[in-house]
């Protein structure tokens, strides 16, 4: 959930990339803080733990494995909710894996939060507000 579109919008639009040219959106897991705005790219193919969904139609597959592209694909990575998934993306600098991490002293998750944040994730990452309290 942003206050404000453009905060989605803006930043494609500096990339020359329009709502339109989208083709694809992962949804990690269904809160609506991350499936609120999916219908913002209106072209894209949608993909979550269970299926991919294009317009008016929905393809089932499982996740784990499934290939968005030849350099990109989703694994399975329960934990905020049994129906996580993550997208890792092969790239010429090595692996980068886009994912949920979540949660709160108060109800810590089965497998303890690493105690280091990796040294290549950029400042913005390491200082984000959805990280652990």
């Amino acid at each position: 959930m942003v206050e404000d579109r453009k905060l989605i919008l803006d930043p494609l639009a500096a990339a020359g990339i329009s709502p339109e040219q989208v083709t694809d959106v992962v949804f990690s897991h269904h809160h609506p803080d991350h499936t609120l705005n999916a219908a913002l790219f209106p072209h894209a193919r949608a993909h979550d733990v269970w299926a991919t969904y294009h317009n008016n139609l929905w393809y089932d597959r499982p996740a784990d494995g499934y290939q968005l592209s030849p350099s990109i694909r989703l694994i399975e990575t329960p934990g905020h909710t049994p129906q996580d998934i993550s997208t890792v993306a092969e790239t010429a600098e090595g692996t980068v894996i886009l994912t949920h991490a979540w949660w709160r002293s108060t109800a810590p998750p089965k497998i303890p939060p690493p105690t280091t944040t990796r040294a290549c994730a950029p400042p913005a990452v390491r200082s984000s507000p959805s990280g652990p309290p």
